[in-house]
């Protein structure tokens, strides 16, 4: 099965921020940071000038790969120059969450609950390449045979 939906955004990737709380006329107002919206919004052009079909209704499986830029302190001659692990904030599902919310901004997904499995990755980019976000989608088949009966170490 092929990928539906290749994307790459280039630059740092972002993990989706804390929600914000304002009061005005004694009601409360909730909004994203101006980060996390400016990124969303600029993802989502992207996303969307790739996808140019009807926002699908599929259950589809997600994966993103975030590259981070690479610390001078990682750009000496000893060090390797593949891409290495990367083990600090945001964390790997703040990241999931801007790009699925980017992808329903954008069109390509109606609703983000239409994403039944997937992977996240975050590493340091190798000493060639910048910073940027992978996104790959497809629609899912049958439900693979060990989900029938997993956790397995239940049984």
């Amino acid at each position: 099965m092929s990928w539906e939906f290749e994307c790459l955004i280039p630059g740092s990737p972002m993990g989706k921020g804390r929600a914000r709380a304002t009061s005005m006329g004694g009601y409360v107002r909730l909004y994203s940071p101006k980060g996390t919206a400016e990124w969303t919004r600029a993802a989502a052009l992207l996303m969307r000038s790739e996808w140019r079909r009807p926002p699908s209704s599929e259950l589809v499986e997600v994966e993103v790969l975030a590259v981070f830029p690479r610390p001078k302190r990682l750009m000496r001659k000893k060090d390797p120059g593949c891409r290495l692990w990367y083990g600090k904030k945001p964390d790997k599902d703040n990241v999931d969450k801007i790009v699925l919310d980017s992808m329903v901004m954008a069109g390509v997904l109606r609703d983000d609950c239409q994403v039944v499995c997937g992977r996240e990755t975050k590493v340091y980019a190798s000493k060639e390449e910048g910073p940027g976000l992978y996104v790959r989608m497809r629609r899912v088949g049958e439900l693979p045979e060990f989900a029938g009966s997993w956790p397995v170490w239940l049984d």
